[in-house]
């Protein structure tokens, strides 16, 4: 027992609790953001989802981008929640029909909590997880050096706050690649039926994660060669039946979390339509302009995962990469090999299509801080001089790799989550030096404008569809426009999302790149009274840009910048 507690107290151990410390609160902190607005569409999407539901009668999600598991979970936590919450004694009274009438709906505001509650959950989970794996592939030090890059990961923290698939797609398929290590050395009954409930789950929240099913049964497939003194004929039945298993248990797990998927399979065939033609750009949509042009895997590297990893892992993990690849294949390590084979699987394909959002590629983060830890653990190792000063030196210049994580997740937390909603400062900064009844040209289909319709008389702020003025819509032409711009008093731009893509694509949007070069201009009549400050902690999150220099998802949710314009000769 004395042993036990000792282990468990060594100083491995106790910084990797102060680790998953620190990174609960860089993921917890303010995940009520946005409120009463909730401007994120995709937590906007699965929260109405959860919102229609009711057990048993109507269980139908009406949404298939995402996996059902995702809502269902989401759902019947809510449910659980709402019976302990409103449940008082005596406790027989909590299960008559009128009690439970009271706690049978889940609404959008506690959907959109829950959902971002059990994304902080899975993200904080993938510090020990990923320290369990390091450990594993190599020793307790790459391990630790792997979950102290993910504690202070940017891109794991801002997926925290989103109550989106993308976090718990990632827990679990590093939970399947450990797996899938374990399955190498013994394809047991115990660790196939493991193996197989985590691909379910990945499956059932998100689709798309069956690009992964190769690994786990080559894992299978080369354990059972691999058994010496068996007939070749033992080793494939042996394959085909663990193999069987795996299928089935995963098939089964979908089945049941995905119900509608077959019960109303047109509805979910025509979303899956939908969702691959915008992905791959066969379906031009008003959200996907600034892909035209975009360079697959240069555009990641020099939009994404700069501000995603933070500059110098990005640039660190380029040599990592090839570094691991060399000495997988040098060493024969089935682990490095499959360790790269995992992230090129769940990196490529979203490189190479059309639509290249920053939320594809959170899942391959925890993959990278591996190849990083591994690389820098190697380095260490491989070296012939063994004394403390030296292992001092390379201490230290494993910290000079953190500190740098350490000071881009403060700066984004500081930036998107303490400081006040850059939607709402700007509304209550308009509410002070613009008139009430003052008449407004804004975007459409952008949230960020509904702050200001508490200040402003909503029927005056005109929302126009400027992603429509290059498509000839008899909705939105260029002398609509031009008469809004002569009648109107202020023009408010909730976000970069439109202006950026114009202004990079002009061969692409002529006129919307026409309208928004003399807007900035000053050509139109109109002069920038306000944009969102961006103070010290901004400039290092983005780079002293924070409109052009990261794909525009990288801050548009939860920190997009607001430009307001006022007419030049207003009374």
């Amino acid at each position: 027992m004395e042993n036990s507690i000792k282990n468990f107290l060594n100083k491995q151990h106790i910084l990797l609790l102060l680790l998953i410390i620190i990174g609960s609160f860089f993921r917890l902190y303010n995940l009520n953001w946005g409120a009463p607005y909730y401007f994120h569409p995709d937590e906007r999407n699965i929260a109405s989802s959860v919102t229609q539901l009711h057990f048993p009668d109507q269980m139908n999600p009406h949404f298939f981008a995402y996996g059902s598991l995702s809502t269902y979970v989401t759902y019947f936590t809510g449910l659980i929640l709402n019976f302990f919450f409103t449940c008082h004694l005596p406790p027989i009274t909590c299960l008559s029909a009128e009690a439970l009438a009271k706690v049978d709906h889940v609404t959008f505001e506690q959907a959109i909590i829950i959902s971002r509650f059990l994304s902080a959950f899975f993200s904080v989970g993938i510090i020990p997880l990923i320290y369990l794996v390091g450990r594993q592939l190599v020793d307790r030090k790459t391990g630790l050096l792997a979950a102290s890059l993910a504690t202070f990961s940017t891109g794991l923290i801002q997926s925290a706050h989103f109550g989106t698939v993308e976090i718990s797609t990632a827990f679990f398929s590093l939970f399947l690649f450990h797996m899938c290590t374990l399955l190498f050395k013994n394809s047991s009954l115990n660790k196939t039926l493991v193996a197989s409930l985590i691909f379910g789950i990945l499956i059932a929240t998100k689709i798309t994660s069956l690009i992964l099913l190769p690994l786990p049964m080559l894992a299978m497939y080369i354990y059972a060669y691999s058994r010496k003194h068996i007939p070749w004929h033992q080793k494939l039945l042996m394959f085909i039946s663990t193999a069987s298993i795996f299928l089935l248990l995963a098939i089964f797990i979908y089945m049941i979390t995905n119900p509608f998927t077959f019960i109303s399979f047109a509805e979910f065939r025509n979303s899956m339509s939908y969702e691959s033609g915008v992905a791959l750009g066969n379906l031009p949509v008003f959200y996907t302009g600034e892909f035209f042009g975009q360079a697959p895997v240069l555009f990641q590297f020099t939009k994404i995962y700069p501000f995603l990893l933070n500059p110098l892992l990005a640039i660190i993990f380029i040599p990592a990469f090839f570094y691991v690849v060399y000495d997988g294949f040098k060493k024969r390590s089935s682990n490095y090999l499959l360790l790269i084979t995992y992230y090129l699987l769940l990196f490529i394909p979203n490189a190479f299509i059309f639509a290249k959002w920053t939320r594809y590629i959170v899942p391959t983060l925890p993959f990278i801080y591996l190849i990083i830890a591994i690389t820098i653990n190697s380095l260490y190792s491989s070296s012939e001089d063994r004394t403390e000063r030296s292992r001092s030196a390379r201490t230290i210049i494993a910290v000079l790799f953190i500190i740098p994580s350490i000071i881009f997740a403060i700066s984004y937390l500081i930036t998107a989550f303490v400081q006040q909603d850059s939607r709402i400062a700007a509304a209550k900064w308009a509410k002070i030096n613009m008139l009430k009844d003052s008449k407004i040209i804004s975007e459409v289909y952008d949230l960020g404008i509904t702050p200001f319709n508490n200040s402003f008389n909503y029927n005056n702020i005109i929302l126009f569809n400027f992603y429509d003025l290059d498509n000839n819509s008899p909705d939105a032409t260029g002398k609509k426009l031009t008469n809004l711009i002569e009648t109107s008093e202020y023009i408010i731009l909730p976000s970069q999302r439109i202006l950026k893509t114009r202004l990079q694509n002009p061969k692409q949007f002529p006129k919307g790149y026409s309208f928004y070069y003399k807007l900035l201009g000053g050509k139109l009549g109109y002069m920038k009274i306000y944009e969102t400050p961006c103070d010290i902690w901004c400039k290092i999150t983005y780079f002293n840009d924070p409109v052009n220099l990261s794909e525009i998802t990288a801050n548009v949710f939860e920190r997009p910048t607001v430009l307001i314009f006022q007419k030049l000769n207003i009374k």
